[in-house]
This record gives structure tokens, C-alpha cells and sequence, in this order.
């Protein structure tokens, strides 16, 4: 910027002189002449407009021979940001062809004063090589010509003086709305000189052209809050302070005449790099702020549907992946090689578009079924291929290691949750369709309320095609009863819905009840493991030999393994994770290679091959005891006490409950510790320090005395021992009051210190025999003969209270009926059974349910002070009970005798009433035409069948 007081200097003269000044004499015109005219410039100091604009005419006579045109140019300076003068001689031949050209000339007979950068006009090679005959123009323009030549040169030589006179007119308190204000001025100005601008007022153009489009981006004022937004308070800080330079700029413009229009020029165009470059860092903030609330919100609704759907961790076939834990349940993929062509034939079917929404894979124990859906679920989610028209949308690996893993209410639950995390069309309407309270139903009430219902609703909205592949793998170890009972709820959805884009890959045993199931769907696609040639099958097992086993590989030993483990895969995963521990000590390796099979010279089949590989583990095991045969029995029962555990347990609760009653040290943890460390390759524990066998295929093999011989597990022989453990450990540990809860007038949520009491009073050992001990006397042998009866008996006088009262505190309380009926139907199976003692345990599960089901279980004391002050005292239990507490409540009460033990809201009058063969279920007909089923322990309505014309009157 020039001196205030300094003469402002002819723009014309200054590219003059700078001409002169060129270092390039071959580039300079022959001899133009240079006349300039210029209007001085006065401001009106009241309207801070100008009353004038300043002009300029030029007339070049370059000597030009006859029949030559030539275009002078004139430039100095550095390339950037300097003007070049270029005089174009239009001859009246010319003007006639470019007449209607009025983008480049305003009069086709007036010579013209084009300004441009030096760039474009070094470019315009074109214009300086026309073979026109130039002509020597008439003497001068009329009034209205020189007017509008007036106008292009004031147009093209003012961009900067005309954008900083409007800037005075851009008033705002908001600096964002007044950039974008100076933005569309810009442009306007761009618009009417558009051929005529430098490479800075391209800038500034630019500029302005980004600024327009972040304004429509930004129409929600909101989104640039100063408060709320830390980039936008960057944002307008910096152009509160470029905008108030470019006011100071404007203002110097008006009282003094600029000498150096470039200087100006280059200030403004510093002002809009600097308002550029803080518009990017905003953009940039605001969309990184953006996407990590757009993550949040994703977060939010991930870990709302977890809650809500309560959905299995470990059923997940990533879940042995997490953290690198490496004793967490195994779930390898096929080795490299392996398999090829049912994984081929799997892959197949889930890209194509065949009709078959089920594809079920049969195997027998330990045929490599898991492993294959593993590799299957890996495949669709982590590497996927780019010709997959599929992706995994959820699965459900079952497992009886764990209860949520075996449990089926857990599966639709689970698909549905990783469903909703692949596929927001269907997590949204899985939020505004599902029904929620349908999780704890039937499997066939969840396949419908949770997962049928929102998928169609979600495929009838989404505008583009969607395909998910759905796992389930190893249904039958849910149970006998529980898996046949998925399965036929699973076939009727997929039979009788419609489920556009879902298809199922399902793996289980064999077994009659599935088999008939699966026959029964007409479109399905089924693949029977025992099926494959025995040579693929032993190929498949050499490759993973060699993979897992290199050591061996060529060796006499590799070859003696492969013929040993024969063609069942669990065999030869037992196999490699008996010898991996020896990788590091190859000569050691080939040996218990050698020992392994020393047994089996002439090859067996493959289940012999088993029952000999556990065998041989169990053997070198407890090789160290053979001659103690009192100790090797003590480390029997502990192995067989970890295979038979109602849940898997840890060695401490093991050895507790193996200790002989009369003989407080007949066990130790020691002992079952060292169990679990001598058959790691069977054994291993989790992160919660339970105890798990890798695979069933071990327990099979240890409860079947013909397979395993000396250590064979007799499991009613064990469950009756475990059943008066659990007795004994409850006599000696329930007592009145045992978390020592100060005051019945606060409900058990309010108490802080109950949960510390509660733990430091119910040790695991005792919390397990409260929860399982009806399970353990399920599984002995019903008989009238002691100690069971002697054991009951005793139990029912006092500590059956004390064991509700525990049950309240563990949570549990709503099981207790469940498991005193368990045990009256145990008593009843024996012949002659003990009808008063059957009877006992009746009146206790009615006393056990009534104050389950009432509001007296919120506040533990109040079994005492409220459940058993006012229960029947009719019976000779009742008044055993009341004699211990003689300082309760006492009551008089008029009506039944009988009372209610629960009441049920239905929602509707109730015109008939049925329950189920074991008691357990209980079934009404009501006036709304409708029948419903409810849980006679808990309450809970199991299902509702609806469809009848009129109000139902007979149920049965």
C-alpha cells in the first residue's frame, strides 16, 4: 500500500515502465505508442460513494505492413499477479465476421484495451496470429461508443476497487453471514468481468465460490454456533479479523488513491487465503465432530439393543478372538487345504439365488461340523471374497459349556442383535416394530415378533436388494428336547414366510428327531459329514496333520499318527494339542508320538482310536498314582465331579463338595487343581476359573464303562453322592438371618451393605448346593431306602426356610418351587414311597411360591414376618416352622383355606382354567377369544394363541 501523500502514479505509465524494463528485448513491440487519459477520482464524503470512475483510452499505432496483423503485448514484473496490456486493431473486415461476438467487443470499429493476465495473454496465440489485414481505425468513437469502452476498461480494471466500495454496505453483527455476504458480491462481480480477471481475482473468486456453498450447507444457523461448536468459534475469529482488516483496507481506499493497485489486490487476496484456510480447518472440525457423534449414536443403539435383547456374548464365533485369551471355548477354522469341497459347496449355495433358504450340515461327534461353520461364519464377515453377493447377518454357536450358549431362548436374541448391527433398515424397524416383550417367549413367538416381522417391514422400505447369511451351529447339544423344539419353529418360519434376503446354515448331529424335521421342508439343501469318501476325509486330516505337526512331517512317526487317528477329526485336534506341548523338543515329540499309539499296532476305526487316545491321556495322567489306588480314586472323582456339575464349577467348589461329611479333609483344591493341569489336553479353564472339556466327545467317552474302563464314571453312584453333599453343606451353613439384615422396613435394592454380606455369608460352595441340589437327587436312582428320605425329612422341619431365604437373597427365589416339586416327583417314581413326605414337599413349594410370587420377597425378613404369619396352620410342617418362631406376628383370618398363592393379571374375564400333566404350565380361556399359557411358577404368560370366532369356554 502506498504513502497517503504520495502522488498516485498512471497505471498505464507504471506498465510502461516496466516495459522498458524487460530483460527480453526480442519480446518488446516494434514501437507502440501509449496515450492514456484518466479521470481523476472524487468521493462524495457524505455517501462514501464515488461520483466518477476512472477511464482510460489507449490508440496504438504499431507500424504494421499491409497484409499483417500483429498483437502487441505488453508485461513486466514478476509471472504472478502482474497485468498484461494487450491492444487488439480490429479492422472493419473483422468486425464484420465477429459482429454478433459481443463477449470479447463492445464495438467491433472502436479499438479496445483488453486486460489480462500475463498468462492468458501469452496463451492467446491465436489472436496474435490472424491473417487478417489490420486497418487504421476512423478518427475516434461517438459519445455512446466511448461510453461503453469507458465501462469495459472501468469494469476490468476495478474488480478490486468495486469489491472494496461494497464492502461499507456489508453490515452484520453475525461475522459468518457477513462473509457469506462478501461472498456473493464476489461473485457478482466475478459474473460481470468473468474474462477479464488475474489469477488473484481468480483466488478470490474461488474463495468466495466455497464460502456460497458452505453458506447452503450452514442454513441451519445452529450448526455454526459459537458456543456450541469450538471449530466455528475458530471460524469466526478469524474472519472477525480478516473482515475488520479488509474494513480498514476499504476506509484507506477512500481517502487516499492507491499508487500500486497490486499491492491492494495482494492484500485482499492474503485476507480471503486466510478466511479460505479457516473455512477448511471448520469443515474439517464440524465433519470429524460429526462423524464421531454419528459414531456415538451408533454406540448408543448398540449397547440399547444389547440391554434390551440380552443377547449371548459367547455364543459369537468371535468370541475365543477377544483380547487374545487363549482359554476361552476354541473355534478354529479349517486348516488351508482342508475341506475344499463342502466349503465350496456351502459357499456356493449362500452366493447363489436358488430358492433354498436352509442349508443343514449332519455330522457325528467330532466330524469337524463347528469347525466348518466357523470357517463359513469367517468367511462371509472378515475376509469375504469380491465376487460374495453375501454377507454374515448373525449366529449362535451352541455350546452345553456354558448356559446362555445352550439355552434357546438365547439364539433368536443373539441372530437378531447382530443383525440389527449389519443392517440399519432392519435396526430401525427392529426398534419400531419389534416386540420387545417376546424375548423370554417361544422360540416360534421371538422367530416371529423379533425377527420375521421387522425384516419384512425393513425389506419392503429399503429401496436396494440385501442378502445376510444366518448360523446356527451345533443345535443338539441345547438338549433332546429343546433342540427339535428350535428346529420346528425355525422350519415353519422358513416353510410358511416369506424371508426375502435371509438365508440359514445350520449344523447339528444326527439325530431321528432332527432328521425327521429337516425331511420334512420341501426346498432345503443337506450335507451328511459321514457321507464324504474316506479318502477325501483322510486327505482333508493329512493336510491338517502337517500343518499343525510339522515337526513330524516325513517322519515314520507322521505316518504311524495319520493311519492312528483314522477319519474322525476330533482325533486328530486331540491329537495335535497332545503334542504341540512337545513342538520345541522334536526327538521328545516323536516319542510320545511313539507312546501314544504302542497300543494299537493293527489300525482301528476312528471311535476306537478315541476311546484309545483318552485312554492313553488319562494313563500317563495318573501314571504317578497307578500303585495308590485310594489316591487315583480321589482324582477320579474330581475329574468325574467336573464333567458332572449341574454348571461347569472351579476345582474349589469341586473339592468342596467331594468332602465325606464325617471327614472334613477327604479332599483338598489341590488335588482337583492338579487334575485340571494334568489332563490339559482334554481339560482347560475359562476366565471365570470354571472347568471345561474341549469337547463332549470326552464325557461320552467317560460315562461309558465299555469304552472307558477304570475310568468310567457311575454317574447315579456320583449325583447321590453330590446330592448329600449339597445337604450336608446347607445344615451346616443356612441360618435365620444369614446376611444379618438390620431392619425389615427397607426393601432389599435399598440395603448397600446386603450385597458385601451376602457374599461374605453364601460362599460359592454353599450358593451352588442351594441352586442344584434338586438336580443332583433328579438324576439318582428314586428309592425309599436311605439316606435320602432321613435327608428330606430333616431338611423340611426348619432349614427348608433358611434355604428360601438364601434363594431370596441369591436371586433365585422364583426356582425354589420348581426344584421342591422336582423333588416330590423323585419321591413318587419309588415304589411305596413315603406319602407324607411327598406331601411335605408340596405344602413347602406352595408356601415357596406364595411368597415368591407376593411383594414380601422384596425385603428378605419379611418371609418370616409376613409369608409365614399368615400361611395356613392347618398342617403339622406349618406348626414345625411356627414353634421356631414363636415372636412372629400371629393372625386370624376368616375365608378359605386355601388361599391364593398367586395372582395373575390376564387382562381379560376368564371363563376357563387347565393345567399341564406335570404342573408346571397352566392354560385359560378367555372372553377376549383368546387362550393363553402361563409359567405356574413364575407367573409369566409363555404364549397367546388367538384365532377363535367366540369367547373360549373349555380348555384342556
Amino acid at each position: 500500500m502506498s504513502h497517503p501523500q504520495k502522488k498516485r502514479t498512471n497505471l498505464f505509465s507504471s506498465l510502461k515502465e516496466r516495459f522498458k524494463r524487460s530483460k527480453n528485448p526480442q519480446d518488446r513491440p516494434s514501437s507502440p505508442a501509449v496515450q492514456t487519459h484518466e479521470q481523476e477520482t472524487s468521493w462524495n464524503q457524505d455517501t462514501g460513494t464515488s461520483s466518477s470512475v476512472a477511464t482510460a483510452q489507449a490508440s496504438l499505432t504499431p507500424p504494421i505492413a499491409p497484409n499483417e496483423s500483429k498483437s502487441e503485448e505488453i508485461s513486466g514484473g514478476s509471472s504472478k499477479g502482474f497485468l498484461g496490456v494487450r491492444p487488439l486493431l480490429n479492422s472493419r473486415s473483422r468486425s464484420r465476421d465477429r459482429r454478433n461476438d459481443t463477449s470479447s467487443y463492445r464495438d467491433s470499429a472502436t479499438p479496445q484495451l483488453s486486460v489480462t493476465p500475463a498468462s492468458a495473454a501469452h496463451n492467446d496465440a491465436s489472436t496474435r496470429t490472424s491473417p487478417a489485414s489490420p486497418a487504421i481505425p476512423k478518427a475516434g468513437p461517438t459519445a455512446p461508443e466511448r461510453s461503453a469502452v469507458t465501462d469495459t476498461v472501468k469494469v476490468a480494471f476495478n474488480f478490486t476497487q468495486t469489491l472494496m466500495k461494497k464492502v461499507p454496505d456489508l453490515v452484520d453483527a453475525n461475522p459468518v453471514k457477513m462473509a457469506f455476504g462478501l461472498a456473493k458480491v464476489v461473485i457478482e462481480i466475478k459474473d460481470a468481468v468473468r474474462s477479464n480477471m488475474d489469477a488473484v481475482d481468480l483466488r478470490i473468486a474461488s474463495t468466495a465460490d466455497q464460502l456460497l456453498l458452505m453458506d447452503e450447507a450452514l442454513a441451519d444457523s445452529s450448526m455454526y454456533n459459537k458456543e456450541g461448536n469450538k471449530w466455528a468459534q475458530q471460524f469466526m475469529g478469524v474472519l472477525e479479523d480478516e473482515l475488520a482488516k479488509l474494513r480498514r483496507l476499504s476506509e484507506e481506499s477512500r481517502i487516499r488513491k492507491i499508487t500500486d493497485h497490486e499491492e491492494e489486490k495482494q492484500q485482499i487476496s492474503v485476507i480471503f487465503e486466510k478466511v479460505n484456510a479457516a473455512r477448511i480447518q471448520f469443515e474439517l472440525g464440524t465433519g470429524i465432530a460429526v462423524f464421531r457423534m454419528v459414531d456415538a449414536i451408533h454406540g448408543e443403539l448398540r449397547e440399547s439393543l444389547w440391554r434390551r435383547l440380552d443377547v449371548s456374548r459367547k455364543a459369537d464365533h468371535k468370541y475365543n478372538l477377544a483380547d487374545g485369551e487363549d482359554k476361552k471355548l476354541k473355534r478354529d477354522v479349517c486348516t488351508p487345504g482342508t475341506r475344499v469341497r463342502i466349503l465350496g459347496d456351502i459357499i456356493d449355495w449362500a452366493n447363489g439365488k436358488s430358492p433354498g433358504g436352509l442349508y443343514w450340515l449332519f455330522g457325528p461327534a467330532g466330524s469337524g461340523k463347528s469347525t466348518i461353520a466357523c470357517t463359513i461364519a469367517r468367511r462371509f464377515e472378515l475376509t469375504c471374497d469380491p465376487d460374495d453377493t453375501i454377507v454374515l447377518g448373525g449366529n449362535f454357536f451352541s455350546s452345553r459349556e456354558f448356559p446362555e450358549t445352550r439355552n434357546i431362548s438365547y439364539i433368536v436374541r443373539t441372530i437378531v442383535y447382530h443383525l440389527a448391527l449389519k443392517c440399519k433398515a432392519f435396526a430401525d424397524a427392529l426398534h419400531r416394530f419389534g416386540e420387545f416383550d417376546a424375548m423370554d417367549q417361544e422360540p416360534s413367538v421371538q422367530l416371529d415378533k423379533l425377527l420375521a416381522k421387522p425384516w419384512n417391514a425393513s425389506e419392503s422400505e429399503s429401496t436396494k436388494a440385501r442378502r445376510y447369511l444366518v448360523i446356527i451351529d451345533a443345535l443338539d447339544e441345547t438338549g433332546p428336547t429343546d433342540g427339535p423344539r428350535f428346529l420346528k419353529s425355525l422350519l415353519s418360519l422358513i416353510d410358511k414366510t416369506p424371508l426375502s434376503g435371509l438365508k440359514f446354515f445350520v449344523t447339528s448331529r444326527e439325530e431321528p428327531d432332527l432328521v425327521e424335521l429337516v425331511n420334512s421342508l420341501e426346498q432345503k439343501h443337506v450335507y451328511r459329514l459321514q457321507n464324504v469318501e474316506k479318502e477325501e476325509v483322510k486327505a482333508d486330516i493329512t493336510a491338517y496333520l502337517k500343518a499343525n505337526l510339522s515337526g513330524l512331517d516325513g517322519s515314520e512317526e507322521f505316518e504311524s499318527l495319520r493311519t492312528y487317528v483314522g477319519d474322525l477329526f476330533i482325533c486328530a485336534a486331540t491329537v495335535v494339542r497332545y503334542l504341540e506341548h512337545y513342538s520345541r523338543r522334536p526327538n521328545l515329540q516323536k516319542q510320545q508320538a511313539r507312546k501314544l499309539m504302542s497300543d494299537s499296532a493293527i489300525p482301528s476305526q476312528a471311535m476306537k482310536s478315541m476311546d484309545q487316545l483318552y485312554s492313553q491321556i488319562l494313563s500317563e495322567a495318573f501314571s504317578f498314582i497307578k500303585e495308590e489306588p485310594e489316591l487315583l480314586a480321589e482324582y477320579l472323582s474330581n475329574l468325574h465331579t467336573f464333567l458332572s456339575t449341574v454348571v461347569r464349577t472351579p476345582p474349589a467348589i469341586v473339592a468342596r463338595l467331594l468332602i465325606d461329611g464325617s471327614d472334613p479333609d477327604s479332599s483338598s483344591t489341590d488335588v482337583a487343581k492338579d487334575v485340571v493341569f494334568r489332563l490339559q489336553p482334554v481339560l482347560y479353564t475359562d476366565n471365570d476359573g470354571n472347568v471345561l472339556s474341549y469337547h463332549k466327545s470326552f464325557s461320552d467317552f467317560i460315562f461309558d464303562k465299555n469304552r472307558s474302563g477304570d475310568f468310567y464314571c457311575d454317574q447315579p453312584a456320583l449325583h447321590q453322592r453330590l446330592t448329600e453333599s449339597c445337604f450336608h453343606i446347607m445344615n451346616s451353613c443356612l441360618k435365620f438371618n444369614i446376611a444379618n439384615i438390620p431392619s425389615s422396613f427397607i426393601f432389599d435394592s435399598n440395603n448397600v451393605s446386603l450385597k458385601g454380606e451376602v457374599a461374605k455369608n453364601i460362599p460359592p460352595s454353599l450358593a451352588y448346593s442351594c441352586q442344584n441340589w434338586s438336580q443332583h437327587l433328579d438324576a439318582t436312582e428314586a428309592t425309599t431306602a436311605e439316606p435320602f428320605p432321613c435327608l428330606l425329612s430333616n431338611f423340611l422341619r426348619v432349614h427348608v426356610l433358611f434355604w428360601i431365604e438364601a434363594m431370596n437373597l441369591l436371586g433365585s427365589q422364583i426356582r425354589c418351587d420348581t426344584m421342591l416339586q422336582m423333588a416330590r416327583r423323585w419321591i413318587t417314581k419309588a415304589t411305596n414311597y413315603n406319602l407324607i413326605l411327598a406331601q411335605q414337599l408340596l405344602e413347602s413349594a406352595s408356601f415357596a411360591l406364595y411368597f415368591s410370587a407376593s411383594p414380601a420377597s422384596l425385603s428378605t425378613p419379611h418371609l418370616y414376618i409376613s409369608a409365614l404369619a399368615t400361611w395356613a396352620k392347618t398342617s403339622d410342617l406349618y406348626r414345625h416352622w411356627r414353634v421356631q418362631f414363636p415372636k412372629i406376628p400371629d393372625f386370624n383370618m376368616r375365608g378359605s383355606l386355601n388361599p391364593a398363592l398367586m395372582k395373575i393379571e390376564v387382562g381379560s374375564d376368564v371363563s376357563a382354567v387347565g393345567f399341564s400333566s406335570d404342573g408346571t404350565q397352566i392354560v385359560s380361556g378367555s372372553y377376549d377369544k383368546s387362550v393363553r399359557v402361563w409359567d405356574a411358577s413364575t407367573g409369566e404368560m409363555l404364549k397367546k394363541l388367538e384365532g377363535h370366532t367366540n369367547s373360549v369356554s373349555s380348555v384342556a
